[in-house]
């Protein structure tokens, strides 16, 4: 009736998750995108765009488009025209 054995597990799950990897993951992940971005050539012809989507499905290539960003083979391309539809 009377325990003092107390657990510290209660006292655990009233504080946020911690983030195994941290601020810096983030930041590096953003100076690697502003990098790619700064690199790859402003737009290209929506033709162009067409023929190396067209190509790298027909090799078998991962083809994404994220944020405007055309990557194959999660290399950044181009970006793509926002009037251009997919």
């Amino acid at each position: 009736m009377g325990s003092c054995c107390s657990s510290d597990a209660s006292g655990r799950q009233h504080y946020p998750k911690v983030s195994t990897r941290g601020v810096g993951m983030g930041v590096a992940m953003m100076m690697q995108q502003a990098g790619a971005l700064v690199g790859a050539c402003p737009t290209m012809d929506v033709l162009a765009v067409q023929a190396a989507i067209r190509k790298a499905k027909a090799e078998g290539r991962t083809v994404t488009v994220v944020n405007g960003n055309l990557y194959i083979d999660y290399q950044l391309i181009s970006r793509v025209p926002s009037d251009f539809n997919m």
